[in-house]
């Protein structure tokens, strides 16, 4: 076979090896509750809207869609009022008047029961009827708060230093011990003894003078007497 031929079979094959693919299609907006082609009976929760509110619900004002739709029952809701954006899952909803459906439920979550249609149609904006039988309101109930974390305990205030210990004042020199005044009462004894013993003396000296003198005296006297007589 020649590069030619071989060059031309190739071409054909890349050719002829293409396949053509279909557009791809959105996936269904009916909250996964049936097939799509399947009906039956079904219990749904989402929020009631006005068919205006939502791409593919129908815009008489009196058409209502039930927008992020799930299925049920559930026992309660974190929030009482609800809204979607225009593309979101929804549910077209018919036989709202007979079920006493109004516009006091808009924007509520309701919990609906009855019989979901098929829908064989590939556009997902053509959207699933959901004829409704019986509705309720649906429990709101908040999320529990997390409890606010404990304080921290108070971390003891840190002990006031002492006060440093005073210096013990340095000894004061003793003043010189005072003579022992028994030792200088002697010696005052001594003087005044002293004192008194030359003034004793010194009196029986004038006394024994005087003594002399006075018999002295006696004597010349009593001499001369008897010299004359």
């Amino acid at each position: 076979m020649s590069l030619q031929q071989v060059y031309g079979v190739t071409v054909v094959v890349v050719v002829f090896g293409v396949v053509p693919v279909g557009p791809a299609y959105a996936q269904r907006r009916d909250g996964g509750l049936l097939p799509q082609e399947q009906e039956g009976q079904v219990i749904a929760v989402g929020c009631l809207l006005r068919g205006s509110a939502v791409r593919g619900g129908k815009q008489d004002k009196d058409k209502y869609v039930l927008a992020r739709p799930r299925s049920g029952p559930v026992a309660s809701v974190p929030e009482a009022t609800c809204s979607a954006d225009p593309g979101a899952d929804a549910l077209d909803l018919d036989n709202t008047s007979k079920a006493g459906v109004n516009d006091a439920l808009l924007g509520r979550w309701l919990e609906i029961s009855g019989k979901l249609e098929k829908e064989t149609s590939k556009n997902p904006d053509n959207l699933r009827e959901l004829a409704v039988a019986a509705f309720t309101l649906v429990p709101v109930v908040a999320p529990a708060r997390e409890a606010a974390p404990a304080p921290a305990a108070a971390e003891p205030a840190p002990a006031a230093a002492a006060p440093p210990a005073a210096e013990p004042a340095p000894a004061s020199e003793a003043p010189p011990a005072a003579a022992p005044a028994a030792a200088t009462a002697p010696a005052s004894e001594t003087t005044t003894s002293g004192e008194e013993t030359s003034s004793t003396g010194s009196s029986w000296l004038l006394i024994g003078g005087l003594g002399v003198v006075i018999i002295a005296v006696i004597f010349f006297l009593t001499t001369r007497q008897q010299t004359d007589s």
